[in-house]
């Protein structure tokens, strides 16, 4: 493995109470406790966007939708994958890895120019997105547990070097001071979810390896193993190789992806040209 291979990232303006503030994030819930898993298969994705859906509306982010579950186009491109959280075949959480290869990110709705001038190179540029976690597991480790799951997958699976999040404006400071992440311009009004101010904030691969490797040892080069192992997150790179290498990826079928318009109530005309193509190389295919 290379450097470049590592996780997390971000210019910091206080280096070191970030990564003691990483450090401290606890997870009450031990990690055999929660299983993080792709969906496989079109339940699970139902599932997963009307628990989105449930939980963005409890939190004011959005209107009742159609069919009483979020509709995301982005997740017709192949490379782009949505993770369930469970807990006793329980969903508990949800998270999603948005490849800018693809379709965009969804983040250029309201900060295009900001990515635009961000000089990422779009082959290994993604965004974090899609996360709920239920109220019974808030406040613990799940969040933790569910973002280094997302990193590791986004950069040792799809070679992700810069990664994006939108968040509300009044979160943001969270996620700079605990995931290392840094805020790129200014918050602005976000149409999508109700006119909330929201954040884009920046975490960039290589500078955070240079980074954790003097903090965490300052006389000594940690190998990347030993990074993630100071990090706390070395069994959750375990853990993810395995089922990678167990699970197939879901693909859509022409039936799924009629079924999943149909139920939230989606039309060619509400969508830009770009997803209108993904989906008609869904709709193309012989089931």
């Amino acid at each position: 493995m290379s450097d470049k291979d590592l996780m997390l990232s971000g210019s910091i303006n206080d280096p070191s109470s970030v990564l003691k503030n990483s450090l401290r994030f606890g997870k009450p819930y031990s990690s055999d406790e929660i299983d993080i898993q792709q969906v496989g298969t079109l339940q699970d994705f139902f599932t997963g966007m009307s628990k989105l859906h449930a939980a963005y509306l409890k939190l004011g982010l959005v209107t009742a939708q159609p069919g009483n579950m979020l509709f995301s186009p982005w997740f017709f491109t192949a490379a782009n994958r949505l993770f369930l959280a469970k807990v006793d075949e329980d969903v508990i959480g949800t998270i999603a890895l948005i490849k800018q290869s693809g379709q965009g990110l969804p983040a250029e709705k309201v900060f295009a120019r900001e990515i635009d001038q961000s000089g990422c190179c779009p082959e290994r540029t993604a965004e974090i997105g899609s996360l709920c976690i239920d109220e019974s597991y808030r406040g613990g480790g799940v969040l933790r547990e569910l973002y280094a799951w997302i990193i590791l997958y986004a950069v040792f699976f799809q070679r992700i070097d810069t990664l994006f999040i939108q968040v509300e404006a009044r979160k943001a400071r969270f996620y700079r001071d605990v995931l290392f992440f840094k805020q790129v311009g200014e918050s602005r009004l976000h149409p999508a979810y109700q006119n909330k101010p929201t954040a884009l904030l920046r975490a960039d691969v290589k500078p955070t390896l240079a980074f954790l490797r003097k903090q965490l040892s300052p006389h000594k080069h940690l190998s990347l193993r030993e990074v993630l192992k100071s990090m706390n997150i070395n069994h959750l790179y375990s853990k993810l190789v395995e089922r990678m290498k167990r699970e197939q990826a879901w693909c859509w079928t022409a039936e799924h992806a009629r079924h999943y318009c149909d139920r939230c109530c989606v039309r060619d005309e509400a969508l830009n040209s770009i997803q209108r193509a993904e989906l008609q190389k869904i709709l193309n295919r012989s089931n």
